[in-house]
């Protein structure tokens, strides 16, 4: 690869679009529709590093490192990358066209010495810069069909490639308003959705429409026509919502970031709707719900999840309908008297709650203790709780499968019961050993519970009452869920990679409302050790 050629691919983040471009006119909007931070490439050194380290490859990132010296060193000189400065943030900016390749996009470089950076250009990569009368430099490279375009200003250097205009003095963006003092993430990417173009807008909703067209004739074959209705309806409101995020969203975030201190991996994605429009009062509603349920998930559990949403309201009669048809369905398919009662009894508990169209549910398991065991418990909410228990009651109070103890104790005037299986596998009896399972039945609440001190815990959980609550929650502790394997390499490996460390093997995701409609994954560094580990196990034991 030529000095040339390297060059030409270093400055191939500004974009290979805008290059092909035969308009020049800059689009004028009030801000960039894109802004890109990275950090100081001293830092993501420091990430690379640490991870390397954390996943037990220092050596081998070590030997990479040197690799990319040596290469540079081939390339650069001995003084490598003169000019530029290792210890600041990078950061790129730009406008959508109306054509999407007559974009511009500028990239922010940081510098320490202006003529020690036009010596790399000209001495080492063996590119001439012109300088222009307005301070903008000018760079035509060979077999590139494009000019590179460059100014000095404030510790940074500023590249475009084809429209020079962007780098007037008046137009560029300080290096503060697009690499802000509080950012602190190794990678982030704003989408200003309000700033593309109508008509790319339009296309894609064309292109999304089709889609949508042919799922919808994917999804109802097979079905009755109520259902094919409900389907299609369902189908064109998740088609309204991608729609209302192109015509009515603000802006659109990603955030990557490594907090070595804490050895946390984290990923941020949100979005938000432009004020007073009708998405930014649905991501603002999704932020108010309230639950029953989740106040049952808590974040020292090996597993806990909560998750409440509902139907739209105009999908709910729709829904009604076909469930009228799968209730028809159900009792059809019934083999005999027998099971067809049973179905039916089944239909008029659970049909209610169904229609409400409102998933309201959550779980935690909680263990092992010093014994080994697990013990989980959970709840939904119903309708029609009284409801639930007499069919419940009708259901397993003559199963020869199962011992029923009724109303074995009562708090807050709920009775609860205890079923006990009378034939229980060796691997659940391993996890949650002979421990019954125990139900409760609020007139809003279904509860249940099993494992070691499960009757305790369901007596906790009947005093659980409304609160704010996520879309959804999931959190996990991988050491304590690896017993739950049964190849036991799973737990071997988590007793190696996290030791004592209690905190170092959470994996915790959500989504929520409010401001912004936001979902949050994050996870300790050690986990990516465990699962490379765990990878090299399968295969050991595949060959």
């Amino acid at each position: 690869m030529s000095k040339r050629l390297t060059f030409a691919a270093l400055f191939a983040l500004v974009g290979m679009a805008p290059a092909l471009a035969t308009d020049k006119e800059t689009p004028k909007k009030d801000k960039p529709a894109l802004l890109l931070r990275l950090a100081a490439l001293e830092h993501l050194r420091g990430d690379f590093r640490y991870l390397a380290e954390v996943v037990g490859a220092a050596e081998k990132a070590k030997r990479f490192e040197e690799q990319i010296e040596e290469f540079l060193t081939s390339k650069l000189g001995e003084k490598g990358l003169r000019g530029v400065d290792a210890k600041k943030p990078l950061g790129a900016y730009g406008w959508i066209g109306s054509t999407g390749i007559d974009s511009n996009i500028v990239l922010l470089l940081p510098i320490t010495d202006k003529k020690a950076f036009l010596a790399l250009l000209s001495d080492v990569l063996e590119v001439k810069p012109e300088k222009g009368e307005d301070e903008v430099y000018t760079i035509n490279v060979e077999n590139v069909p494009f000019p590179v375009y460059f100014r000095f200003a404030k510790g940074y250097v500023y590249v475009t490639v084809r429209d020079k205009e962007v780098l007037d003095k008046d137009k560029l963006l300080p290096p503060a308003e697009v690499l802000p003092a509080d950012w602190k993430d190794a990678l982030s990417l704003t989408v200003n959705i309000d700033q593309i173009p109508d008509n790319l807008k339009e296309m894609t909703l064309g292109a999304l429409e089709n889609k949508l067209a042919d799922l919808k004739e994917e999804e109802a074959s097979g079905h009755t026509e109520a259902e094919k209705k409900f389907i299609e309806a369902a189908i064109d409101e998740y088609g309204a919502f991608l729609k209302s995020l192109l015509n009515h969203g603000s802006e659109a975030i990603l955030r990557l970031d490594l907090d070595r201190k804490a050895g946390d991996l984290s990923l941020t994605v949100s979005v938000a709707g432009k004020p007073d429009s009708p998405l930014a009062k649905r991501i603002h509603d999704l932020g108010q719900v309230k639950s029953l349920t989740a106040s049952l998930g808590q974040k020292d559990a090996a597993i806990s999840g909560t998750m409440n949403v509902s139907l739209p309201k105009k999908l709910r009669p729709l829904m009604a309908s076909a469930l009228k048809d799968i209730e028809k369905q159900a009792l059809a398919k019934a083999k005999n008297k027998s099971e067809r009662d049973l179905r039916a009894v089944l239909i008029e508990t659970v049909m209610p709650t169904l229609r409400v169209a409102e998933l309201d549910m959550a779980f935690r398991l909680q263990g092992p203790n010093d014994k080994g065991l697990y013990s989980l418990v959970g709840g939904a909410k119903i309708k029609d709780g009284a409801k639930w228990e007499s069919s419940f009651r009708k259901l397993l109070t003559h199963d020869p499968k199962v011992d029923l103890q009724l109303d074995i104790e009562k708090v807050h005037g709920v009775g609860i019961h205890r079923v006990t299986l009378k034939k229980v596998d060796a691997n659940t009896r391993r996890l949650f050993g002979d421990n019954p399972l125990y139900l409760a039945f609020r007139k809003d609440l279904l509860l249940f519970s099993g494992g070691d001190n499960g009757l305790e815990l369901l007596k906790e959980a009947l005093a659980i009452g409304p609160t704010k609550s996520k879309v959804w929650e999931l959190q996990m502790s991988l050491a304590r869920v690896a017993p739950l394997f049964h190849d036991s390499t799973h737990g071997d490996i988590a007793r190696k990679v996290f030791g004592d460390d209690k905190d170092g093997d959470h994996i915790y995701a959500s989504m929520e409302g409010g401001e912004a409609l936001t979902l949050h994954l994050s996870l300790k560094a050690k986990l990516i050790d465990y699962l490379i580990r765990v990878g090299k196990a399968k295969k050991a034991k595949e060959k």
